[in-house]
């Protein structure tokens, strides 16, 4: 059978009054993933780090294997509180994609898959949730989406990329831009790939959305 154990990182008492509310959401969101995804069983580490999370949520996650989810908070932030919702519950959500693809193809080490892996867990939370995208999903402009793409052509199967100028900023790239690329690709293969859904599509090549990066 199985089983999720949550381990709360709490020795200094840093997650005293939220472990409720974090045990809540923890659950609807794999209540939501098992009604269209297999039950698997997984660690969910919760810890505190301040300033260490997405300023707009307050929080962030990490899935660095096919066995654990790492969600990392920090009460002290600002939208902390108000996003202890739905916005938490799609993180878990998020991070629960990126384990279950791990037991596959894995997260991947060129550009290509790394979008995709992001793409699809962006838009497995849609399917659970009927969500819009997050902020980190729809960051670009249509002409930044065009310019990324032409400089995703070129690198999608290199055996080695920069994920920091990808996904966070650090280089040429707009922030984020490697979300709201990969939400596009998925996207688009998505609406021309009826029947399919992001939980379907768990183990999916990477190699099969390449046709769709570009609109």
């Amino acid at each position: 059978m199985a089983q999720w154990i949550v381990h709360y990182a709490n020795a200094c008492g840093q997650l005293d009054g939220w472990i409720e509310r974090i045990g809540e959401g923890i659950e609807t969101a794999r209540y939501r993933a098992e009604q269209v995804s297999m039950a698997i069983s997984l660690d969910v580490v919760v810890q505190v780090w301040p300033g260490q999370v997405i300023d707009c949520r307050g929080f962030v996650g990490y899935a660095p294997t096919g066995t654990m989810m790492q969600l990392t908070l920090d009460q002290g932030n600002a939208n902390f509180a108000g996003s202890m919702g739905e916005p938490f519950e799609r993180m878990v959500a998020h991070e629960l994609h990126h384990v279950m693809r791990w037991r596959g193809p894995g997260y991947g080490r060129t550009l290509g898959e790394a979008l995709v892996s992001e793409g699809l867990a962006g838009h497995f939370c849609r399917q659970l949730y009927a969500s819009a995208p997050e902020p980190w999903e729809s960051a670009l402009s249509e002409k930044e989406m065009t310019a990324c793409a032409a400089k995703a052509e070129q690198a999608w199967f290199a055996p080695s990329y920069r994920h920091g100028e990808w996904f966070f900023g650090q280089g040429g790239l707009p922030h984020w831009a490697g979300y709201s690329l990969g939400y596009a690709v998925v996207d688009r293969y998505l609406q021309h790939n009826g029947g399919q859904s992001a939980a379907s599509l768990v183990h999916e090549p990477a190699a099969n959305f390449y046709p769709y990066l570009h609109r």
